[in-house]
Parts: structure tokens; C-alpha cells; sequence
């Protein structure tokens, strides 16, 4: 191909510098005959050039479609090539080589910040002008108790309201919103923003989960004023209950009347310090020992504690059956052995049924649940069973699910009331560990 293209190049030279020769000497001779024939030298010239640009158009035109099309991988030919063409073609293919590295530097940014939307607990949902979604991320799917997010018309399943007030915020603007979901009662913030993408604007919205931040810092807050509650009281308490008790042991108050009377006082006293070390376990729990262990043995170990009465059934659906779980294995028994007896208290002597479920989802997240067919929790209590000593029992403490809400949080995960009649049972606890 360069032969070719040098011996086109040097017979258009060769005519052209021919041509004008010819055209001259007879323009100077007025000779008709060599007038034509230069002219026709010139326009064989002519045409060998324009044919040659018309092939260097052709081939720069494919260049930029491709790059057009954004395939970068399309190269022109240098072989053949001389000059100022071989220059034109060598900056096309250098201009190509450029913006198949920015594609590639786009794609890996775009991968990067893929990987930091998915990794951030905010839910994220972007919007295009019609309002269908351009893009999420799982968190938001996650705090919207959806399996995944593709139209804000799933959103209807909680209320036609609900998609309306997104698509109404505007920039800078803010709402909440109140869901009840299958695991629970939540309450987003809903953040707005606008900003322009290429020629069109897309509207960016933030959701935070605004009920878990409140119960975590209301949770510190208990445990720090439990634990200053408990070491006054137990620095009051334990010197009465000491001298009281020395007292008793003397023999001239054995044989008076103030026995009785310090003996109440000792016994009182013996009494609220075992009161107050129950509650000094909610602000002092063992920090978790997490180890792989399998959930089915766990639940055959509570059953073997015969917590259950015999009117009351036990069944347990375990999916799969060799589920395992990653966590502190004597905590997470102890929260399942409170909700158990609270399920059997709550039940009392009529007959009725405890279930257990537990199964890992597609995110691998396990969940358990533990359910009753007893009396459901009024809505009015069931706001208030997580906080500390709260209590509907004559001789509740208000500390077994409010522990166990602490074991959770220690744990990475959570514990919730789900809605009476969630799956058709009046009172079902579920437990989730990410």
C-alpha cells in the first residue's frame, strides 16, 4: 500500500509539474495543441488529489463515528501514509487512544463510587425529570422494607401518599415519613437535592433512619443514669444492711425489743440491694464473645429448660436446618429465654402455641422470630416495652426485653415488635443480625 501510495503521490506531482510545464509553453507559443494538453495534465492532477482527500475524508469520518459511538478501540491505518495526512491520521489515532483512557477512568470511578453508595448506611434514591429512578443503593431498599427499589409506585403498599410526598419535595427540602413495615415500625428522614447532570436535572434524595438513632442514644442514656442510680443507692444502702446485720448478731439486741425492728430494717435493706444489683446487670452486661454456633442447637438447649408448660406448643421451623450464626451464643440465648417467658406468661393457663422461625436472606442477614398466639400488646404499650423499667407485671422489673434490646445493639443487630397479627400471630418478636 505505501508503493502504491508514493507512486500515486509522485505521478500527481509528476502531472502537475507537467501540466503547468506543457500549459505554459504553449500559452507562450499560443500553440492550441499544448494549451489542451497541459489543462488535461492540471486535471488529471486535480482529480488524483481531490480522489486522495475524498479517501482521507472517508477514513477520518469512520474515525470519528466510532469515537461518536463511543468505540474507542477503532484505529486508522498509518501505513501508506506521508506528510501532512500521515500527521492528521496520527492525531486521530492519538485522540482515540485519549478518550479510550477517559472511558476507562470513567468506568473505574463510576465502580468506586458504585462501591461507596452500597457501603453507606444513608439510603440514596436519584431521580430523573419524570421522576423514574436513575439510581439506589441498597440501603435504601433496606430502610423502605423493600426487597429492591424500582419505581416509587411500591412505595403505594404503605399509603398513595407516599410516593407523592417524595415526588413533591423540592431542593432543600425535608419530610418524614412513618412506615410499618414487616419488621417493624420505621421513621425515615427524607433529604432533597437538585443538581444538573449533562443537559438535565436530577433530583437526589437521602433517607435516615431517624427511630434506631434515637433508641441507640436514648439506650446510652438510660445506662449511664441507671449506672449512676445504682452505685448511690448500693453506697447508701450496703452500710445500713451491714450494720443491721451486726446488730442482730448482738446478744443484747437478741434479747430486747429492737430485734424485730432491726431484722425489718436488715431485710429491707438485704432486699433493695438485690432490687438494685438486677438492674446494675442492664448497665454492666459482659462484652459479646461472638463464635459460630448452629441455631438449631440453640433452640433444642432452651427447650431442654423446660420453660414451656405442657399446654402450651412448642414448634420451630429452623431454614435451613444447619443455620448458623455468628454471634455470643450465651447472650442471644439469654435474650430468646426472655422472650420465651414472656410468651408463656402472657399466654397464662389457657392453651396456646410458641413458635420459633429462623432463616438467612438473600443479603445473608439472619432473622429470627419468635411468636405467641396470646394476648397481643396494646398499641399504647407496645411503644414503651423497650424502655427501662418499664413493666405491666405486679412483679416485673422492666429489665428482660430492654436487656435484651442491649444484647442486640452489642451484637450488630436489633430486635423489634412487629404489628399484631403479622403473619397471623398476635405477638411476634424478631430478631436481626447483619
Amino acid at each position: 500500500m505505501a508503493f502504491r501510495y508514493i507512486c500515486t503521490s509522485l505521478t500527481r506531482t509528476a502531472l502537475l509539474i507537467g501540466g503547468i510545464a506543457v500549459l505554459t509553453l504553449g500559452l507562450h507559443t499560443m500553440t492550441v495543441q499544448y494549451i489542451i494538453t497541459g489543462a488535461i495534465l492540471c486535471g488529471l492532477a486535480a482529480c488524483i488529489f481531490w480522489v486522495m482527500q475524498r479517501q482521507l475524508k472517508e477514513r477520518s469520518w469512520l474515525m470519528l463515528e466510532a469515537i461518536r459511538n463511543r468505540d474507542y478501540s477503532f484505529r486508522l491505518p498509518m501505513r501508506g501514509l506521508a506528510g501532512g495526512e500521515r500527521v492528521l491520521q496520527d492525531t486521530l489515532n492519538r485522540f482515540g487512544t485519549m478518550m479510550a483512557e477517559q472511558k476507562q477512568l470513567m468506568e473505574q470511578k463510576e465502580h468506586f463510587y458504585g462501591q461507596i453508595l452500597a457501603g453507606v448506611s444513608t439510603g440514596i434514591i436519584v431521580l430523573k425529570e419524570n421522576f423514574s429512578i436513575m439510581q439506589t443503593n441498597p440501603a435504601a431498599a433496606k430502610l423502605l422494607g423493600l426487597p429492591a427499589l424500582g419505581t416509587l409506585d411500591q412505595l403505594e403498599r404503605y399509603g398513595k401518599e407516599v410516593p407523592q410526598r417524595l415526588r413533591d419535595l423540592h431542593s432543600g427540602e425535608r419530610c418524614n415519613l412513618h412506615l410499618s413495615t414487616q419488621k417493624g415500625e420505621i421513621q425515615l428522614a427524607v433529604r432533597a437535592s437538585v443538581m444538573q447532570l449533562g443537559n438535565h436535572p436530577v433530583r437526589i434524595l437521602t433517607l435516615n433512619d431517624i427511630r434506631s438513632e434515637m433508641d441507640s442514644k436514648e439506650l446510652d442514656s438510660w445506662i449511664k443514669l441507671t449506672r449512676v442510680l445504682t452505685h448511690e443507692i448500693m453506697n447508701s444502702i450496703a452500710p445500713i444492711s451491714s450494720l443491721s446485720e451486726t446488730f442482730m448478731h448482738r446478744d443484747d439486741v437478741r434479747q430486747s425489743s429492737l430485734y424485730e425492728g432491726i431484722r425489718a430494717i436488715h431485710d429491707t435493706s438485704a432486699g433493695l440491694i438485690s432490687f438494685v444489683d438486677s438492674y446494675r446487670k442492664f448497665s454492666s452486661l459482659q462484652k459479646p464473645s461472638p463464635e459460630p454456633f448452629y441455631v438449631k442447637e440453640l433452640t433444642a438447649q432452651i427447650e431442654n429448660l423446660h420453660l414451656i408448660p405442657p399446654h402450651i406448643a412448642f414448634t420451630q421451623l429452623i431454614e435451613p436446618s444447619d443455620l448458623m450464626l455468628y454471634a455470643d451464643p450465651n447472650l442471644i440465648r439469654q435474650v430468646l429465654i426472655n422472650l420465651i417467658k414472656n410468651a408463656v406468661q402472657a399466654i397464662g393457663p389457657e392453651s396456646g402455641r410458641i413458635h420459633i422461625r429462623a432463616y438467612s436472606s438473600a443479603d445473608e442477614h439472619v432473622f429470627i422470630y419468635v411468636s405467641n398466639n396470646g394476648p397481643s400488646i396494646p398499641e399504647t404499650e407496645a411503644e414503651e416495652i423497650f424502655v427501662p423499667f418499664f413493666t405491666t407485671k405486679k412483679d416485673g422489673s422492666g429489665i428482660g426485653l430492654s436487656l435484651s434490646r442491649q444484647i442486640m445493639k452489642l451484637s450488630g443487630g436489633t430486635i423489634t415488635l412487629l404489628k399484631a397479627g403479622t403473619n397471623g400471630w398476635n405477638t411476634t418478636f424478631v430478631l436481626e443480625f447483619e
